[in-house]
């Protein structure tokens, strides 16, 4: 199974980001509907695209942690 990173939405492409920071353009005709930038995407093996709903929220969750932490009033 491959994980991709949603970066951006461009036009009718998804531009995504692997692990070792490799981009590929997928058209959002095959993704999920919704797909939003910073989701987690999920290919199988037979190239069946899902969002990782969980590992999208884990990942929301630790950015908002560290805004929090970089823009707390003191």
């Amino acid at each position: 199974m491959r994980h991709l990173t949603v970066d951006r939405i461009d036009g009718i492409y998804a531009i995504c980001e692997d692990k070792d920071r490799k981009m590929f353009a997928i058209p959002t005709a095959e993704l999920p509907a919704n797909v939003r930038s910073g989701d987690k995407l999920d290919i199988d093996d037979e190239g069946v695209i899902s969002v990782n709903a969980e590992a999208t929220a884990a990942a929301r969750a630790d950015v908002r942690a560290k805004e929090n932490e970089l823009f707390k009033n003191d």
